[in-house]
């Protein structure tokens, strides 16, 4: 515990600097040093990009700072605060388990285990924008004689921007959202909760909204990790917590069990899964969406029913689904000292790429760069003239056909890519400070209003802490 509030100070002494642009002291350039803040062990291939860079510049080199071991993050946020502020910096630093130190990228599931992995971190990248410590890309893509705004896919891209400015570059992503048969939920890619217990309703008695075993923690992950900012107004500091919205939230996680328990072994349990989606006794599953061939697999969840692409519930009903970001993420700061060459190594995160080999291996996920994902999804349409290995459930059950991707199935992919306006990046500091002051009401401790109460007192003194 006091390891964590020694971190949150350090954070919020990060946040309450005035911008970049106003009385912070920028550190003393090197001449001809670009700084690179890591927060993950550098990949085999990123140390080879860094060398090949090194080689092929007289005037400048990189140098890489490394924050990738366990005080590196606080490290980085102290000096941050006193104004030595690297050239480029890595945005999200992996947790175990994940890939680090190994392998040619960083690949990282931001929400594949539902909660985060143990030591995963997201740098507070919207506050570090907003008051000026990075620099928008947008310029750097659209003077790119081989990118332009035209060269990326618009929807995660603007999803990723803060107050119309792209800070970060990164490769590619994959969508997080809700998933359940056409013919049950209807053709929909969004709803909000009183749409979502509606539909329920209408469901056989025993059924459940999502897998049985699905816990408050995993629903609050999904639910209110990264839209939580919706409650705060940061130009005013005014948290608008008590509503009706937040509360019907706070009731529907208290549906949940704080943990699954069970005699059954994981193969049991998943068996029961697959049984209660094919009997239609669970309304709903959770599906990450890579390439254009998840669409037509995804239709297998239920039988081989079509399935309608949901998304968690949202206040006026529209998209709730995410994009997750994958591999590498960067930003330039705002006191860099060359942003050309920092541009010129940065750029070879939305440099086209795509080969067959590593696409059909799924090196490739949901490229940003727009002709590679063109490429991917011509290859799939053009080369996939037969069935493809059926789709197992559970062993000795039952298998199901996954077919071609057809144009229909483009048609419904490239919806749900324009459709999904969020990316998963949560506040650390701010998601736990809710977390800890709703456990109370699921404990039976308080009362919502008293509940509620408490969350605004406790966000209240972070905002204010952090504006």
């Amino acid at each position: 515990m006091m390891k964590r509030h020694g971190w949150l100070l350090v954070l919020l002494c990060v946040l309450t600097l005035p911008a970049c642009g106003e009385r912070q002291l920028p550190a003393e350039p090197e001449e001809g040093v670009l700084t690179y803040a890591a927060l993950n062990p550098l990949t085999s291939l990123q140390k080879r990009r860094i060398l090949n860079f090194n080689e092929n510049h007289t005037d400048v080199q990189i140098e890489v700072l490394d924050y990738s071991d366990e005080g590196g993050i606080d490290r980085l946020l102290t000096e941050l605060a006193i104004g030595k502020v690297p050239d480029m910096i890595e945005l999200h630093r992996l947790g175990s388990g994940k890939g680090l130190g190994s392998g040619e990228d960083i690949i990282g599931y931001a929400m594949g285990d539902i909660k985060p992995s143990e030591g995963e971190y997201w740098m507070p990248y919207r506050q570090l924008a907003r008051k000026g410590y990075l620099a928008d890309l947008w310029p750097y893509i659209e003077s790119d004689p081989a990118l332009g705004r035209e060269g990326l896919l618009e929807a995660p891209a603007k999803a990723a921007e803060v107050d119309g400015s792209l800070y970060m570059l990164f490769k590619e992503v994959s969508i997080n959202t809700l998933i359940g048969e056409e013919s049950v939920i209807g053709d929909r890619d969004g709803w909000t909760l009183e749409e979502l217990m509606a539909t329920f309703s209408s469901m056989p008695e025993g059924s459940t909204i999502l897998r049985y075993n699905a816990t408050r923690r995993e629903m609050y992950a999904n639910l209110f990790c990264t839209t939580l900012d919706r409650y705060i107004d940061w130009e005013t500091g005014q948290c608008l917590f008590d509503c009706d919205e937040f509360r019907s939230m706070l009731e529907f996680l208290s549906t949940f069990p704080s943990a699954f328990k069970t005699t059954l072994t994981p193969d049991e349990v998943e068996e029961e899964l697959t049984w209660r989606r094919l009997t239609g006794e669970q309304m709903l599953e959770s599906a990450f969406i890579y390439w254009l061939l998840d669409i037509p697999y995804q239709d297998t969840t239920f039988g081989g029913n079509r399935v309608a692409f949901a998304g968690y519930p949202t206040t006026d009903g529209s998209s709730g689904s995410f994009f997750n970001i994958h591999g590498t993420v960067l930003a330039m700061s705002s006191t860099c000292h060359n942003k050309e060459a920092a541009w010129e190594f940065m750029r070879y995160l939305v440099q086209p790429c795509f080969t067959k080999e590593m696409h059909w291996d799924q090196s490739i996920k949901l490229p940003l760069n727009r002709k590679d994902f063109e490429q991917a999804n011509a290859s799939d349409l053009n080369e996939l003239k037969e069935n493809l290995p059926p789709r197992p459930t559970f062993r000795g059950g039952p298998k199901f056909e996954v077919y071609p991707p057809t144009s229909d199935d483009l048609r419904r992919f490239e919806k749900l890519i324009n459709n999904t306006t969020q990316i998963y990046w949560p506040d650390n500091g701010l998601s736990e400070t809710v977390w800890e002051a709703i456990a109370p009401y699921f404990a039976g401790d308080k009362t919502l209003d008293e509940t509620i109460q408490l969350v605004q007192n406790r966000v209240q003194l972070y905002v204010n802490e952090n504006r």
